[in-house]
């Protein structure tokens, strides 16, 4: 506080002298324009015996007076001068002009009706005295940053706006960073060729390799927040044209609004940055009351979506969070990092299975969770494909096993984690999935408990994602394996799944299958070349990628809803909810145990037959599963030769039983 006090004394005793500095300057101006303020203030009879010097040490006083009042109530010592810009100048203006218009009117009152024009005069000496002074720290700043010694870094500012300028800012601040930036491009066809902040906008996005070639650009800042992930890939595309051409971009035009980006918060571009839509944002905040206070259970709780749940729900003051998974080490991995929380989240760990009837039944009426997430699944399709039984046990039964808990205690909601594999599906996978969703939809409001699915794309950057495969291989030099030039996928975040998760609890009534908007699909094929140009290598010279064709069950498109579903919206804009389909409840639990008894025989042919008694939209892999089965009969034909060959070398020979 005495720093700040010292500080405001020296600017306010600097500014007294600048402003009688301008009054003198204004004296002089004004004599050479036959304009004497002295002569005129001595013709009044108040001043008529008072000395020259005197007069003119009591005008400064009284014009120095004023200024200063002025300036302190335009806040003028309020700011750090060497951070000033247009709006500090602003009001350094304002600031001139208010206190000459208070002098004009204190000199009318001594009825000198012309002097206006000094003041006028006055008013420019100190706009552009006080402005020099103010802005001179920075003025001499940036003249220093200029004369930096190369070499440095040439930068292309991708982005015109409000953050692009911040860039810009940030990097003219902080030269010792060694950036040099040489121009804007923007798609604002006004912007082009004209300058901003003292750099030329080059051209449009179109331009950026022939710019990026004729300017030996290095490093390109992408400074376009708001753009969409399509925008963000066809720019990082062009930039692979020029082979020094790096790139990075800003986080967020939040953080541009607020002031905090700096030289450092520019980063590597993130793969979220190349969906093809803006991330769904929800306030989890205005929907956290239904989770606030209570009992919530997270099944799954180790995994990818299990895990970021149980994170996300932590800061919503649930009164306890209930993690049930079956693998210990994930388990104990997020309850590590719960641990750390400030405050304190109340926490059980339960290690257990859903397929395990009696301890489901036995946690839940232990712990008596108000909410159930249930994010526990086998998710791999390949593997549920060669093990079908290992699907309907895990997935569907598993499932049934809670539902059947939940009603029991009943708990307030249950959410399921589903996927849009379950949409038509071709995969043992997509069908168990299927089948869950219809135990959610027959039992929709039951004794309390309201069931509610959520179905999810590909969740970008999650273990049984393709991204953790590619960057393993990118790692081991290639190549990148790719299923299909043309196989496409819709991907979300972790982050958003797990909200679009929590905000179903809060809207869902009963019976839904809520769907995200996320936008267009993405091939994988594009996202594994953005994968190796984000790692910093060149495609098919670094590393290459190799198609391997279509594994056993896997789409070559997805989908999100059948015709038969149709779409409605809700309040949540990037939120939307499948029509409610009639089902037969009986039946359904009964071919459910039918499926259960396949299991339990390990019989392939009846799961795979009464999975599409349960959904007609089924089509299973015939090839794969025929493929497998005589596989099997190799492998027990094999066995049984090899057992043959070994008890024939064990028996003795007719020699040796001495016949």
């Amino acid at each position: 506080m005495e720093k700040t006090k010292v500080r405001w004394s020296s600017s306010i005793v600097i500014d007294f002298f600048l402003v009688n500095i301008a009054l003198i300057l204004t004296y002089f101006t004004c004599r050479q324009l036959n304009f004497d303020l002295i002569a005129q203030f001595k013709q009044l009879t108040i001043f008529s015996n008072a000395g020259t010097y005197p007069l003119i040490l009591g005008i400064g006083a009284v014009v120095a007076l004023v200024r200063l009042v002025t300036f302190l109530c335009f806040r003028l010592y309020k700011p750090i001068w060497q951070y000033a810009g247009v709006k500090e100048f602003r009001s350094i203006i304002y600031a001139v002009c208010m206190s000459g218009l208070v002098l004009y009117i204190i000199s009318v009152f001594f009825q000198r009706f012309d002097t206006w024009s000094f003041f006028l005069v006055d008013i420019f000496y100190n706009a552009f005295i006080i402005g020099f002074a103010k802005f001179s720290y920075k003025l001499f700043r940036e003249g220093r940053h200029k004369a930096v010694a190369l070499p440095r870094t040439k930068v292309l500012i991708v982005g015109a706006g409000a953050a692009g300028i911040g860039v810009l800012r940030e990097l003219r601040t902080h030269p010792e960073k060694g950036y040099l930036p040489i121009g804007f491009i923007d798609d604002n066809l006004q912007k082009v060729g004209k300058t901003i902040a003292g750099l030329e906008v080059l051209g449009t996005t179109r331009d950026l390799t022939y710019i990026a070639r004729k300017r030996t650009i290095e490093e390109v800042i992408i400074a376009m927040p708001s753009a969409p992930g399509g925008k963000i890939r066809d720019i990082i595309r062009q930039c692979e044209y020029n082979r020094r051409c790096q790139f990075k971009i800003v986080p967020s035009i939040h953080a541009i609004l607020e002031g905090k980006v700096s030289i450092n918060h520019i980063r590597e571009v993130k793969l979220e940055d190349l969906l093809n839509r803006s991330t769904s944002q929800i306030d989890l905040v205005e929907i956290s009351k239904y989770l606030s206070g209570k009992r919530v259970m997270v099944t799954g709780a180790g995994g990818s979506i299990g895990s970021e749940l149980c994170r996300q729900v932590a800061k919503l003051d649930p009164e306890l969070l209930i993690l049930f998974g079956r693998g210990e080490n994930s388990i104990y991995h997020i309850d590590m990092e719960l641990r750390e929380l400030d405050p304190p989240i109340n926490r059980e760990l339960v290690i257990g299975d859903i397929r395990d009837n009696s301890k489901v039944f036995q946690i839940i009426k232990r712990y008596r969770p108000h909410i159930i997430f249930h994010a526990a699944a086998h998710k791999h399709v390949k593997f549920m494909e060669a093990h079908p039984d290992e699907a309907v046990k895990n997935n569907i039964v598993g499932t049934k096993n809670l539902i059947d808990s939940a009603i029991k205690h009943h708990v307030e909601a249950f959410i399921l984690v589903s996927s849009d594999k379950s949409v038509n599906p071709t995969s043992v996978y997509g069908a168990s999935k299927r089948v869950t969703e219809k135990l959610i939809q027959c039992k929709a409001n039951r004794n309390g408990t309201k069931f509610i699915a959520v179905r999810f794309g590909n969740v970008i950057g999650s273990r049984a994602s393709v991204i953790p495969n590619f960057k393993r291989q990118i790692a081991k030099g290639g190549p990148v394996t790719v299923t299909h030039r043309e196989a496409t996928r819709y991907f979300m975040t972790i982050p958003e799944a797990v909200q679009l998760l929590i905000q179903a609890g809060a809207m869902g009534n009963g019976g839904e299958i809520l769907m995200l908007d996320m936008g267009e699909p993405i091939k994988i094929l594009d996202l594994a070349r953005d994968l190796i140009r984000l790692s910093g290598l060149e495609l098919d010279i670094d590393i290459k990628i190799d198609f391997t064709g279509l594994e056993p069950g896997e789409k070559l498109y997805e989908e999100l809803l059948t015709p038969q579903e149709g779409v409605t919206a809700t309040k949540h804009q990037r939120i939307f909810v499948a029509q409610l389909e009639t089902i037969e409840e009986e039946q359904l639990l009964s071919q459910i145990d039918e499926l259960s008894n396949f299991a339990d025989s390990l019989d392939t042919d009846g799961i795979i037959a009464k999975l599409q008694e349960l959904v007609p939209t089924y089509e299973p892999n015939r090839a794969f599963v025929q493929s497998r089965e005589t596989e099997n009969q190799e492998s027990i034909r094999r066995h049984l030769i090899s057992s043959r060959q070994d008890t024939e070398s064990t028996e003795p020979s007719d020699t040796e039983r001495g016949v």
